[in-house]
């Protein structure tokens, strides 16, 4: 199994927006792991608390499986959830959880997923463009 292609499509419709990504290659599955910019900004990316808030595209390339995990504080919610309907897959809100922020507060962090199967290139692309929306967050 090559995951080459799915990395190199990753690079250049998402990876600009990726918060200390990992790609691994495991299980006949090619992963990118990382964590959203907002969940970075009011988290940070470097604390137990954080590690268990990572994000995630799979892809399966023998059966043509697609997974997207993203953890998104609930501000968010409403943009990144706008930004995912625009793709070619159904989108489900799948969690929720509070998590302590550094400065003491609770942040709620809202989990969205994609599951699809049989996914041909055409949406493949079309579904990673819309995670590369969702990660996109507006500067004030």
């Amino acid at each position: 199994m090559d995951c080459a292609p799915f990395f190199e499509l990753v690079d250049e419709l998402v990876d600009d927006s990726l918060v200390r990504p990992r790609r691994t290659q495991t299980g006949g599955q090619c992963v990118v792991d990382f964590f959203h910019p907002s969940t970075a900004a009011r988290l940070g990316d470097d604390s137990l608390v954080t590690a268990f808030n990572r994000s995630g595209i799979v892809w399966a390339p023998p059966a043509r499986r697609l997974g997207v995990q993203l953890r998104i504080p609930e501000a968010d919610e409403e943009r990144v959830r706008a930004a995912l309907e625009r793709g070619p897959f159904p989108v489900e809100r799948t969690d929720h959880r509070g998590a302590s922020a550094p400065d003491g507060e609770m942040v709620m962090l809202v989990h969205y997923a994609i599951r699809e199967t049989d996914v041909d290139d055409d949406d493949l692309r079309a579904a990673l463009a819309a995670v590369a929306a969702a990660l996109d967050v507006p500067h004030e």
